[in-house]
């Protein structure tokens, strides 16, 4: 059996490579999704967060059983057990409030509640009454982490895996079999008004100071958004005869996206893959005019970035699409996102 490991909303979990993505609902901060094999549903998780410091794992399971019941039709003979300890190991239950638990119906399951920061997890494997299923959730159980003090976020989605910064939560998503979209937004902070901030640099200025010596960076950070599109030889069809094709479908598809935009591109055709960076600023109506009351409010007000990295991976026949638009360079952002993103 192969294995691989899958993220979503901070949670990771190792799981065959035959599970796959089924039902999806919520949002990062409360959710629930479930993956299937071509058999039957696999695993449940879900997520909740919760301001209580010790909440009542017991009285969370009651609730979990209830919609479990509900599922089957009445005389249905079901069993249920909690304080099932199938993990040993210390280590799992640092910084954790474990709960385990069972039950059997039509089918059978393992379960387990726990408690970490500010969320409470419940994930459930699920098997056929006389498949042999337990090595699979020990393995499942046992590589678990949600205590998200990694740097990138990982989200996974039909064999698309990709790293996001942890200050990007996820706004939404698109799943479908020939396009995928992730759409993330970085948490806003209020800024300082900029006329304000213009008339302190006048009077800095008068005061022989500087505008350097203002601090006027931005904290608003923006969004990011990955897609995948497929396959590859379909979407650039209209373009083969272009001298860059990859760049005519992007600059047509993408028209409404960069309008407004200045752009710097790169492009970069290596052994295995063509790829694309454009680097755009916002243009605004009085470019070029040398005035300095119009050039120290330029400065002050930051304009907005636009990056894209794209690129064709011709072994998998896909196209992936990374964007980050917001007040500061994103392209250190979307360079990292690009390196977790394995396409073939």
């Amino acid at each position: 059996m192969e294995w691989t490991v899958f993220g979503w909303a901070g949670i990771e979990l190792e799981i065959p490579t035959t599970w796959e993505l089924s039902g999806l609902s919520g949002d990062q901060k409360t959710g629930y999704l479930r993956l299937d094999d071509p058999e039957m549903p696999r695993l449940e998780l879900k997520w909740a967060h919760t301001r209580r410091k010790k909440p009542d794992l017991h009285a969370t399971l009651d609730e979990y059983f209830k919609l479990i019941r509900k599922t089957y039709k009445k005389g249905t003979e079901l069993s249920f057990r909690r304080n099932v300890n199938l993990i040993k190991e210390e280590e799992f239950f640092k910084g954790r409030t474990v709960l385990g638990f069972s039950w059997k119906g039509s089918i059978r399951a393992n379960g387990l509640i726990f408690h970490t920061g500010k969320r409470i997890t419940i994930v459930q494997v699920m098997g056929r009454l006389k498949e042999n299923w337990r090595p699979t959730v020990l393995r499942v159980f046992e590589s678990i982490t949600d205590r998200g003090d990694t740097p990138l976020t990982l989200w996974s989605a039909y064999g698309l895996k990709l790293g996001v910064p942890t200050e990007y939560k996820l706004e939404r998503q698109k799943l479908l079999s020939g396009y995928l979209l992730f759409t993330f937004v970085a948490k806003p902070v209020r800024f300082q008004n900029t006329v304000r901030l213009a008339k302190m640099a006048t009077n800095r200025l008068r005061n022989n100071g500087s505008v350097e010596d203002l601090d006027t960076s931005s904290p608003d950070i923006g969004r990011l958004s990955v897609e995948r599109y497929g396959p590859a030889e379909v979407m650039l069809s209209d373009y083969k005869d272009a001298p860059n094709p990859l760049e005519a479908w992007f600059r047509a598809k993408y028209a409404k996206a960069i309008r407004g935009y200045g752009f710097e591109v790169t492009s970069n055709i290596d052994s295995e893959d063509e790829r694309l960076t454009l680097i755009g600023q916002q243009t605004r109506l009085y470019d070029g005019v040398p005035l300095t009351p119009v050039l120290m409010l330029d400065k002050l007000s930051k304009r907005t970035t636009l990056v894209f990295h794209l690129w064709r991976c011709n072994q998998s026949n896909r196209i992936y699409v990374i964007q980050s638009i917001g007040s500061t360079d994103g392209h250190s952002t979307v360079q990292k996102v690009t390196e977790s993103i394995e396409c073939h």
